[in-house]
Formats: structure tokens, sequence, C-alpha cells
């Protein structure tokens, strides 16, 4: 049985999680894409401090010893969908910084060949003036 205590800490600690995500979203620090897995384990984690009930049918239901275990059970859940889409995302920048780097190469060799053909030119007029004279 979850105490009150623990409920009213849990509580308190999802709120000030949630006021975090919220903090760093409107600072720009967080983007809303990013913040759904995180806003969503707190509002599970919100929902089980309040209605504990729930909890205890979840206990029963998958034979966790205690309603408490069940809550650090759900939050090791949350931590490791969290993990898959951070690593997701760090996988597809990855994949977008290495095109980048690459266009970025093609561009810059663009540049230098067609700075050649301007130096190349520019010394063709010089001897054609030159000859002139």
């Amino acid at each position: 049985m979850m105490t009150d205590l623990f409920r009213m800490l849990l509580l308190i600690a999802v709120l000030l999680y949630i006021l975090l995500i919220g903090v760093l979203m409107k600072k720009g620090r967080m983007s809303l894409k990013y913040s759904l897995v995180w806003f969503a384990s707190g509002i599970v984690l919100l929902f089980c401090a309040l209605f504990p009930q729930v909890i205890r049918f979840f206990t029963n239901l998958m034979g966790i010893y205690s309603e408490t275990n069940a809550v650090f059970f759900i939050g090791v859940c949350f931590l490791l969908i969290i993990i898959l889409s951070l690593t997701s995302i760090a996988s597809g920048q990855s994949d977008r910084i290495r095109t980048l780097t690459q266009t970025q190469a093609m561009l810059e060799k663009r540049i230098r060949d067609l700075e050649k053909i301007v130096y190349k030119d520019e010394q063709n007029k010089d001897a054609t003036n030159d000859g002139e004279k």
C-alpha cells in the first residue's frame, strides 16, 4: 500500500517535473515534438499519485509485491521509452549531420573550381590587354 507521505511526495515531484518541462519549452530549450514522451510520463505518474486504486489494480494484475514497486516499475518503463526515443532522435541527427557535411564539401569544391575558372579568365584578359599595348 502506498503511504500518504509517498503519494504526497510523488505528487509534488511530478508537478515540479511537469513545471520544469513547461519552463524548458517556454525558454526554447526543448521542442514540443521531443517533450511529448516526457509529458506523457509525467501525466501517468500524476495519475498514479492521484488515483492509487489504479496502481493497486495493476499491481495485483502484474503480481508485483507493493504499489510503490509498481510506481517505480512504471517509471523505469517510461525511462526506457524515453531512452529509445532519444536514441532514435540522435541517429536521425547523425544522418542529417553526415548529409550536411557531404553537401558542404561538394559546395566548397564547386566554389574552388569556379574560382579557378574566374582566375584563369582574368589571367587571359590581362595577357590579351598586354598584347594589345
